[in-house]
């Protein structure tokens, strides 16, 4: 079933926007242009998918994009 609703995602992204909410990190990878990463109510970091995920600017986001916590 996650298979069959990331190719809708992909099929709709250049007809509307698509927007999402998952803790699964992997796929947020694998469907996002741009991610933003909320922690208790609060935007820490929002940017280029793989920027985030590669370089976090944010002490928070790297420790949540590396698994040291949640």
């Amino acid at each position: 079933s996650t298979a069959t609703i990331e190719e809708l995602i992909m099929r709709l992204r250049d007809e509307v926007a698509v927007v999402i909410v998952t803790h699964n990190l992997q796929q947020a990878l694998r469907v996002a242009d741009h991610v933003g990463f909320m922690y208790l109510g609060e935007l820490v970091e929002y940017g280029p998918a793989d920027e985030v995920f590669t370089s976090p600017r944010e002490h928070r986001t790297r420790e949540y994009v590396s698994g040291a916590f949640g």
